[in-house]
């Protein structure tokens, strides 16, 4: 599994935030072209998982 690491937030043009996912995680993670849900577990904290579908 990948380090840890740290990626800046961005804002796009139509005014929606976004984060880039490092090459390593998205690959170890199998992420190309799945779906996935994001969770508010606290105030600094999100759970990202797969969607099953």
């Amino acid at each position: 599994m990948p380090k840890t690491t740290t990626t800046t937030v961005t804002r796009n043009s139509e005014g929606q935030y976004q984060v880039t996912i490092p090459k390593a995680l998205a690959d170890a993670m199998d992420l190309a072209g799945e779906t996935v849900e994001w969770d508010v577990v606290s105030s600094e904290k999100l759970e990202m998982a797969v969607k099953d579908d």
